[in-house]
């Protein structure tokens, strides 16, 4: 069994993350400039603090600092593993680019799913799925490293899109059904 968090804004970084309960887990605060995301904070609901630093390419977890070059390195395949202190966790993207999953070497996979924008009916907004034992500082942690995998690929993504469009007549991220 697994706990699903919702984000409730399309933006994953301005966005408070809600059980289906309505109660708030985390919160997303980033502070941004014309250049993009200067840093972004991780707060939940325990208490616990995480930051992402996006110029310095740090993460802080509750005072605790690491550089993202320490935590994350190429795995074997199309996924990069991510760890902080526990086993690390291989992320991965699947099902068209619209999952990313989160596999630890032993245990319970976190899922990510991103946010689907609709044009005939309601958006799908973007989810994480934790299991339900799984330590808070790991959790924090994950989805931090989720929010910076996504945040990486969307900011790619809109580099790239003007060479998409030229390639392709459609989007393959708009779907109209």
């Amino acid at each position: 069994m697994s706990t699903a968090l919702t984000f409730v804004e399309k933006d994953l970084l301005e966005s408070p993350v809600a059980s289906p309960d309505g109660d708030w887990h985390y919160t997303t605060n980033t502070t941004r400039s014309f250049w993009g995301p200067k840093s972004t904070a991780v707060t939940a609901a325990s208490g616990l603090i995480g930051m992402i630093e996006w110029r310095a390419k740090v993460f802080v977890l509750n005072g605790e600092v690491r550089e993202v070059k320490d935590l994350k390195c190429r795995a074997a395949g199309d996924g990069c593993q991510w760890g902080w202190g526990s086993g690390p966790y291989v992320l991965q993207y699947s099902n068209s680019h619209k999952e990313l999953l989160a596999t630890p070497l032993s245990g319970s996979a976190v899922r990510f799913t991103t946010y689907r924008r609709r044009l005939f009916r309601a958006s799908e907004p973007a989810a994480v799925y934790f299991p339900e034992k799984m330590d808070e500082r790991e959790r924090l942690f994950l989805l931090m490293a989720m929010l910076h995998t996504e945040t990486m690929r969307n900011s790619l993504f809109q580099l790239l899109s003007p060479v998409f469009r030229l390639l392709s007549r459609s989007s393959p991220y708009v779907q109209l059904y």
